[in-house]
């Protein structure tokens, strides 16, 4: 019988292609990877793998069983979740893994609402970058997870997850009052001698920045490089950068240092569930919840500013 572990990772070379990117996936070493690939060859009876330099790539035969085992792996997860939809009530614990924004914006809001209605239903939360989260999913770690993907980002590899997007949140320029006018006359160009504060360089918001300003004809002067969307506020608050931020995470009494009409992209924030694994009740409960909960995300700014999936 053919070992659902090995299959998963025959999965996920379909999906990403390489050893390296499996072993990144699943928090292993690339040998370990392919010593199980190997077993997995011979549990199978067939070759299902064909070298090229560095490069393992999949036989038709590898083809084959790969298709049937995303099936099989659906499948389990159907079963759970049918197993779920027998209980009479709602129980239990589900894990959620977040991005930094996604705790104060969704995840604890979520938490509150269920908390008085659904007693006996216990939610874990974990803070990651988007891509772990991804990570912990794929490996069975947390049930549901809370991510975003910005405009510029190519499409992630679905690899057997299903996203359901919550919200479009359009990215805001914070700049100094003082240079408002300006901005406003010669668009982000205006800016282009002056300091600005973003995320670490490789960070979505890091790139955001350098993007935006690039497409105005300038590199921009990058004075300070903090982690959270919300320490860059903090900063900007003083006046002495510019930065680019995701709109739900200016406070309120910072909105008098967005420009208007100022286009600098957006990202998109979903949830994110195994194939087969929407209709256990829990999950199910919490996807409905995160759906209102990013409705009423953003009452203070123009509905215009904000895309809602309904």
């Amino acid at each position: 019988m053919l070992d659902l572990r090995r299959m998963m990772l025959l999965s996920d070379l379909a999906d990403l292609g390489s050893v390296t990117a499996v072993a990144e996936r699943r928090s292993i070493t690339s040998s370990a990877v392919s010593q199980q690939l190997r077993v997995l060859e011979e549990e199978a009876g067939a070759v299902l793998f064909r070298r090229d330099g560095r490069t393992l790539g999949l036989t038709r035969s590898g083809q084959v069983l790969a298709e049937h085992v995303r099936r099989v792996l659906v499948a389990v997860d159907e079963a759970v979740s049918a197993v779920a939809e027998t209980r009479d009530h709602v129980n239990g614990q589900v894990a959620i893994a977040t991005f930094n924004m996604g705790l104060p914006m969704l995840a604890a809001p979520t938490m509150r609402r269920l908390s008085a209605d659904e007693p006996d239903l216990r939610i874990q939360v974990q803070q990651e970058t988007s891509a772990a989260a991804l990570r912990l999913l794929r490996q069975g770690e947390v049930d549901l997870a809370l991510t975003c993907r910005y405009d510029f980002g190519g499409e992630d590899s679905s690899g057997g997850l299903i996203a359901e997007p919550l919200l479009h949140e359009p990215l805001v320029l914070l700049a100094p009052k003082a240079a408002h006018l300006k901005i406003r006359k010669n668009g982000l160009a205006a800016l282009s001698n002056g300091p600005w504060v973003t995320g670490p360089q490789d960070s979505g918001l890091g790139v955001a920045v350098m993007r935006a300003c690039e497409g105005a004809g300038f590199t921009p002067q990058i004075k300070h490089r903090l982690i959270g969307a919300q320490n860059i506020c903090d900063l900007a608050a003083t006046e002495i950068a510019s930065a680019i931020v995701p709109r739900l995470s200016v406070p309120t009494g910072l909105e008098g240092l967005i420009v208007p009409d100022i286009e600098v992209g957006g990202r998109t924030v979903s949830a994110v569930v195994r194939a087969g694994r929407q209709r256990d009740p829990n999950i199910a409960l919490i996807l409905r919840t995160l759906h209102t909960v990013a409705a009423d995300a953003l009452p203070a700014a123009a509905p215009e500013e904000l895309g809602v999936a309904s």
